[in-house]
């Protein structure tokens, strides 16, 4: 009778102090692109998420979202890069300990509801940042290298870093532009390696762009652009530039792949 008792008891407690099992709940009105972004990347669960998705996305239904994988254990910053009244992409860092990376998320509206139609995140092999780490401690080094470390460092950058460096550095880079525009570009070479940058080109599907290529590795690629009109800029997409974003008037950073 007294396990009865304290069986009772404590399903009385049960009732009345419910324990809180469920998943933590987003603070985004549900089905905001903010609330997807937030569900996808941030919460431990993320019911019938499946629904939530258009696009190459559908095919990831049974795979679990970074939330899930994480399970609580991260904390993110998210930012809106680019909208319409039919897409937008969201610029995600999730920091997990002392280890940050940057995610790319594009939401498309479909039949008036949001849904995420690709993810994308900007990861070089290992090695590279292990490079990065070692190139840093050697102090004396030749002009060659110190131009292979800079590179690195850039490539290396998370978005926030690679907008301060032009904003710390944006006379040098404007009088790279210059010196590009002129007919006498025998010191070109000197404001490249003066910026950091790798290559400096038109490119013909958008001539009203100048791009300043900071680095290259495979398929992934890092730079700026410099552009008087901004609709002249390449559209924003998973398949080729998945970042782009104004820094100052005239002066944006990139992101390809």
């Amino acid at each position: 009778m007294k396990c009865n008792k304290l069986f009772i008891f404590c399903f009385t407690l049960f009732i009345f102090y419910p324990i809180r099992i469920c998943a933590q709940q987003s603070d985004y009105p549900q089905n905001s692109s903010e609330w997807l972004v937030d569900m996808f990347f941030n919460q431990p669960r993320f019911p019938a998420k499946e629904n939530y998705y258009s696009g190459e996305m559908l095919q990831d239904g049974n795979y679990p979202t970074i939330g899930e994988e994480l399970n609580g254990n991260d904390s993110i910053l998210f930012r809106k890069i680019a909208a319409n009244n039919q897409s937008e992409v969201y610029s995600v860092m999730v920091k997990v300990n002392e280890h940050n990376s940057t995610f790319y998320c594009y939401l498309l509206r479909v039949s008036g509801n949001w849904k995420i139609d690709a993810i994308r995140k900007f990861q070089l092999p290992k090695f590279i940042y292990e490079v990065a780490d070692s190139i840093a401690k050697n102090e004396n080094v030749s002009d060659s290298v110190s131009n292979l470390q800079s590179m690195i460092k850039l490539m290396t950058s998370s978005d926030e870093e690679l907008k301060s460096y032009l904003s710390k550095n944006i006379n040098s880079f404007y009088e790279l532009v210059n010196e590009f525009e002129s007919d006498e570009s025998k010191r070109l070479e000197s404001f490249m390696n003066k910026c950091g940058v790798e290559l400096i080109f038109y490119d013909d599907l958008y001539p009203e762009c100048i791009f300043m290529l900071v680095g290259r590795l495979d398929r992934f690629e890092i730079g700026y652009i410099y552009s008087l009109n901004k609709s002249s800029l390449p559209d924003i997409t998973p398949k080729r530039f998945i970042y782009i974003e104004e820094v100052l008037p005239k002066w944006f950073v990139y992101r390809a792949m």
